[in-house]
């Protein structure tokens, strides 16, 4: 599919004052920006925060550099909107912004909108989860009851298991869940941000990655979701799928049989556009990935290995009209070619 371009005059970001220190070199920002993302993944250690200190104070450029990454969340959140990466790396250099804020709020500030929002409030929440994943990872547990449970990326589950009930809460994320028999016959139930779901012998997907609504995908079984205003209960059979919000249930359709492929380390797509693609994709990559929307509408299908998403990247590249601009590993636009 062809894509049309526009010519779009340059625009200024920011104008550093006169006194404005020396430009911080290239290399040291792409630097700042790794050791932001990976403090910031939910992932990383003790010894890791130790590392990014020395880091930062092994040269004034190092922690310069980091302060400008972190102060530029409120910049970006209201100026970046269709600028070339060029120009704001350029304000990353220049820019004598020193703010300290969380870095989460800065990089939900640098293009990835609501899904930069839920992750700064997915990090908080996870924290102090039974399970819970890192960005990219994926996690597969067996429970005290033999239930099988597989946590996609960036996702977090607790876990209480009493005489009444077998109970898992979903703090964020994906999971699949593939009930075990209990002896004592407690029932097993899933609690998400949108509603309660009660499994009968089954395996299901459910998906809370975004701010509008959760997702029950039935594979096998049955379940008894309660949700929207009503708390009414909806009986959702396998092969259906279901959004579902604080306000309502919707109705139910055909679930998509690539729902849990993501548990084999692959994203399955047919037609998807390649905005809704990316905003997948980027779920298992840390930093910003962003989507030019002159080639939002291209349409993507087939079947990309989620443990090498730089490759799914240059493959895009290679089959479709549209080229990679990159900052760094960490932040990459997808524009018309």
């Amino acid at each position: 599919m062809a894509t049309e371009s526009r010519d779009r005059p340059a625009r200024v970001l920011f104008r550093p004052a006169a006194d404005a220190p020396r430009p911080i070199d290239s290399a040291v920002v792409d630097q700042a920006v790794a050791w932001l993302v990976k403090i910031q993944s939910g992932g990383a250690s003790a010894a890791d925060s130790a590392a990014c200190d020395i880091w930062r104070q092994a040269h004034p450029d190092h922690e310069r550099a980091w302060l400008r990454l972190c102060g530029l969340g409120r910049d970006l959140r209201e100026g970046t909107q269709g600028v070339a990466p060029q120009i704001a790396r350029s304000a990353l250099r220049g820019a004598d912004r020193q703010q300290r804020r969380w870095a989460l709020k800065s990089i939900a500030g640098l293009g990835v909108g609501a899904w930069g929002a839920w992750a700064l409030r997915h990090d908080i929440a996870a924290l102090g989860a039974d399970h819970r994943t890192g960005v990219g990872e994926r996690r597969a547990v067996v429970l005290s009851d033999g239930t099988r449970l597989v946590l996609n990326t960036r996702s977090a589950v607790d876990v209480r298991f009493d005489a009444s009930a077998r109970t898992l809460r979903l703090l964020g994320g994906e999971i699949m869940v593939t009930t075990g028999k209990d002896p004592a016959r407690r029932p097993f139930i899933v609690l998400g941000r949108d509603g309660r779901m009660v499994p009968v012998g089954t395996r299901f997907v459910v998906r809370a990655f975004d701010e509008a609504a959760s997702e029950l995908t039935v594979l096998e079984g049955e379940v008894d979701l309660s949700a929207g205003e009503q708390s009414q209960v909806t009986r959702v059979p396998a092969g259906s799928r279901v959004r579902f919000g604080p306000a309502s249930v919707g109705a139910l359709n055909r679930a998509d049989e690539r729902a849990a492929a993501w548990t084999d380390g692959t994203l399955v797509v047919e037609r998807m556009r390649l905005a809704d693609f990316l905003g997948e994709l980027g779920r298992y990559r840390g930093g910003v990935l962003r989507c030019d929307p002159e080639v939002g509408g291209l349409l993507v299908s087939g079947a990309f290995p989620l443990a090498d998403t730089d490759a799914v990247l240059a493959m895009l590249e290679e089959t479709l009209p549209v080229r990679l601009r990159s900052m760094s590993r960490y932040w990459v636009t997808v524009a018309a070619r």
